[in-house]
């Protein structure tokens, strides 16, 4: 399938989902993210301190 095809196939399955629904998905991929970010940055800084932790997910997330 060629992305513009999966993109039009996605469109179409979010639109049937509720509001409700599409929010959540939003919430749930970003919390992924998140999590993506904070393991990349705890491996690259074992030592990192919780503020500047938060500080670089802010800075790579914004």
């Amino acid at each position: 399938m060629r992305p513009d095809q999966a993109e039009k196939k996605y469109i179409k399955i979010l639109r049937k989902m509720s509001g409700n629904q599409r929010v959540k998905i939003g919430a749930d991929l970003y919390e992924l993210a998140y999590k993506i970010v904070e393991a990349s940055i705890l491996e690259k800084f074992p030592h990192i301190s919780k503020k500047e932790l938060s500080e670089k997910i802010k800075e790579r997330m914004s």
